[in-house]
């Protein structure tokens, strides 16, 4: 009881100094010009100063130390002053790179190598991440390891609160569920218990704040604020799950942290895919002037409007609080599984396979209207075929390689052929069975190959190659460790037969993402036609080969094609309420007489794609257009002599 007395107490005293100090900090940030004017890019409608979350910088290590010096037999059991003084030097830095960048704007390249600094110094310090050596042996200790891990998730986690910050009261309200997520996870593990404490005063500090941050807002974090949420929460989580056991130390900080990070995922993954698709597209602008100033104004670093707090918003209808309130669910719901992985005593990561399940739902369903059909429809530009060669060999390279360690742990899991063994052996026996199957993929041209045109021999080749490399291993192995080899030859065996379908699937994906992508256009686009005049609506007569063509030439040139296709006209009445590529049969075109269904489907135009039409057919179609006003178009594939 003494211990919650103490942290309410923690918590109220952050709250009220932050209601004192925000005010303060708001009118500073205003006299010192940091402020947000209204732009394309941002939401703020009036001009609101930036840089409040200093209010946040100042109160949280005041009231930590305030606690400390109060109550030391409470907080200062638990190393509190020497994770104090590392966090008090780390929070400096932020707060010079914060303030400047709000005052004056700081380059991407110099906050990425304070963040970097700063990450090094934790490491140097023991805050770091201590990885479970019943899981990564020596392995987890070794700097190598560990060093890199921890620089990573501090820049992540650091950045993912800067991205997020983008609607009113949005970063501070995510950090608050993911601050009583990590608290949460402490008291049920175990962990530094100071965690506890140090979370109490930033969310009492966020509330305060958020009292002023929330919609409408008039106040914003800024970078002083944001850089220094990131800090503290990427901190906490390292704390708040020293245990041994992986899903502890990385399921539940990934899930308490699964908004921003999700975000900042896809950031990294839209923004690269336009750096390297534009740069392959440069080649083909008027000048090298012009070229440069558009691959300057696709950089990874740049800024756009396709977050995802900018998409929730777009589903909100421009109702900041609603797009606000679903991403506050969304994180709550995370943190609620990042709990129940807390709980897992056997190991068997049920809830972290869940959890990833979430994770890639959550991703695949924001990318669809944004990363992937965007780079569907680069893609599928003639113009970028250059670059889809530099593309396509690293990309069946990574999915292969993907493909084949997926396989390799998912057999491992189910026989146990490999319990026992070390993580190096695992790693070893991996490149072991890989590099052969790799090399003989590449002598067959297995990377070089158009996999959406395939054929049956570029399938058995592909079969063939990957059996004959695991030859190739199984008979080096059998030689090089004859005594261990007995253990897992029968286990390579099923490995090597059950590969090529996965590495098969991987290969002919992307006709399979055209085609999806295509799909998710095409529907927009027949939503959008509703509402918009310039986009025609087509009706297409004739469910044959004709329309099928048109389909994939639709398909494969989706930036081509700005029309909506809404159905099929046939006459055969066989065919009358069926589904024909994603589009219905209506039937014979005497349907269309109906008020009802005609108003329904509104076309502008009928696409006549059967070559069988008779005469007395097509002068009805005709009398049908031109008493509706409707465009009549044909469209047939034909060979025609040319004459040398």
């Amino acid at each position: 009881m003494k211990t919650l007395i103490l942290l309410f107490g923690c918590g109220a005293a952050a709250l009220l100094l932050s209601l004192i100090l925000t005010p303060l900090a708001r009118g500073l940030m205003r006299r010192l010009g940091a402020v947000d004017k209204p732009s394309a890019r941002r939401i703020n409608r009036v001009p609101i100063p930036r840089g409040g979350g200093l209010a946040v910088v100042i109160t949280v290590p005041v009231v930590a130390a305030a606690a400390a010096l109060l109550f030391p037999e409470a907080v200062a059991l638990q190393g509190f002053w020497g994770t104090y003084a590392l966090f008090i030097a780390a929070t400096a830095v932020m707060l010079v790179i914060g303030l400047w960048d709000d005052l004056s704007g700081l380059s991407p390249l110099t906050k990425l190598g304070a963040q970097v600094a700063v990450a090094l110094l934790f490491c140097l310090c023991g805050v770091r991440f201590i990885l479970p050596e019943s899981i990564f042996g020596t392995l987890g200790s070794s700097p190598w390891v560990y060093v890199p891990m921890t620089v990573a998730w501090y820049v992540g986690v650091i950045n993912a609160c800067n991205l997020i910050d983008g609607l009113d009261g949005l970063a501070s309200g995510l950090a608050i569920i993911a601050t009583l997520g990590l608290i949460g996870v402490v008291l049920l593990t175990g962990g530094d218990r100071s965690v506890v404490y140090y979370g109490a005063i930033l969310i009492g500090a966020l509330l305060g704040f958020l009292r002023y941050n929330y919609n409408p807002a008039s106040v914003f974090l800024g970078d002083t604020g944001s850089l220094f949420i990131g800090l503290s929460l990427a901190t906490f989580a390292l704390l708040s799950s020293r245990q041994e056991t992986l899903i502890v130390t990385m399921g539940a900080p990934l899930l308490c942290l699964g908004v921003p990070l999700a975000d900042t995922v896809l950031a990294i993954v839209r923004r690269t895919l336009r750096r390297v698709l534009r740069k392959a597209e440069s080649s083909a602008l008027p000048t090298v002037a012009e070229g440069q100033e558009s691959a300057k104004s696709e950089a990874i670093m740049t800024a756009d409007r396709d977050h995802l707090h900018h998409r929730m918003l777009a589903l909100a209808h421009g109702n900041q609080r609603r797009a606000v309130g679903i991403l506050y669910a969304l994180a709550v719901g995370l943190v609620a599984l990042g709990f129940g992985l807390t709980l897992i005593s056997d190991g068997k990561a049920t809830l972290f396979l869940i959890g990833f399940v979430v994770f890639a739902y959550i991703i695949t369903q924001a990318m669809t209207n944004v990363e992937l059909w965007d780079a569907g429809r680069l893609l599928s530009r003639p113009e970028t075929r250059i670059g889809r060669r530099g593309l396509v060999i690293p990309c069946y390279l990574t999915a292969d390689a993907v493909c084949m360690a997926g396989l390799f742990g998912f057999l491992a899991y189910v026989t146990g052929a490999l319990d026992g063994f070390p993580p190096l052996v695992w790693l070893n026996l991996f490149v072991a069975f890989a590099v052969p199957v790799f090399v003989a993929v590449a002598c067959v041209k297995g990377y070089t190959r158009v996999w959406g045109r395939s054929t049956r021999k570029d399938t058995f080749q592909l079969g063939l190659a990957v059996l004959l490399g695991a030859l190739i291993a199984h008979l080096i192995l059998t030689v090089a460790i004859p005594e261990a080899w007995k253990d897992v030859a029968f286990f390579h065996m099923i490995w090597a037969g059950m590969l090529p379908l996965p590495l098969l699937a991987a290969r002919l994906a992307k006709p399979a993402l055209v085609q999806y992508i295509a799909t998710l256009e095409a529907a927009q686009l027949r939503r959008r036609s509703l509402h918009d005049a310039s986009i025609p609506r087509v009706l297409f007569y004739g469910a044959g080969i004709n329309l099928r063509a048109y389909i994939t030439l639709f398909e494969t040139n989706v930036t081509r094609n700005r029309v909506a296709l809404i159905g099929i006209l046939d006459d055969k009445r066989s065919l009358r309420g069926r589904i024909f590529r994603d589009l219905p049969i209506l039937g014979p075109l005497e349907i269309l007489e109906d008020t009802a269904t005609f108003a329904e489907f509104r076309p502008t135009q009928i696409v006549m794609t059967t070559p069988t039409i008779g005469p007395e057919r097509e002068a009805d179609i005709r009398a049908f257009c031109a008493k509706h006003g409707l465009k009549l178009s044909r469209f047939a594939m034909t060979e025609t002599e040319v004459r040398c």
